[in-house]
């Protein structure tokens, strides 16, 4: 009986393990699935690599976009951004092609996968890379300045 509740147990738990979150400091980027690019237009390549997750009805993402942007800026070759989104390119096309510079641009998830690779469930979420390495994650409506700068600095 005891080994019946086990099994049981394990069998219930597995699913929720493997539900974890996909994103950890210092592991390798999740898989990236892009469906296509806005105009066609991928970023320069950078030391750095914000993946931004991103809705263009939410004012946090907007909010966190401007952010994000002002240190592309800031630090010209390196930091890029790749803003990725599960709109249609006719819902959000209109509204991202403002933002496309030299070294923003703007990705569809091809179907999702890039979300759930990556194991998010809430937006503006972001990544930052380097050397295909995750070292920072979390909601980008909390990135703020000194984070940004700590992270880009030390190497």
């Amino acid at each position: 009986m005891k080994r019946l509740f086990i099994i049981i147990f394990v069998f219930f738990a597995l699913p929720l393990s493997l539900k974890a979150q996909n994103t950890i400091i210092g592991d390798r980027m999740p898989e990236v699935s892009l469906k296509k690019w806005l105009m066609d237009a991928q970023p320069e390549e950078a030391e750095y690599s914000c993946w931004l997750f991103y809705h263009s009805e939410s004012r946090l993402c907007q909010q966190a976009l401007e952010k994000i942007k002002r240190h592309i800026d800031k630090y010209e070759k390196g930091l890029n951004l790749t803003i990725i989104t599960k709109e249609e390119h006719k819902d959000a096309g209109v509204t991202l092609t403002k933002h496309l510079k030299e070294y923003v641009g703007v990705a569809f998830d091809d179907g999702g996968r890039t979300f759930r690779n990556f194991g998010v469930k809430y937006i503006p979420y972001c990544v930052i890379s380097r050397k295909n390495r995750v070292v920072w994650c979390g909601n980008a409506a909390m990135l703020n300045d000194q984070t940004i700068e700590k992270i880009i600095t030390t190497k």
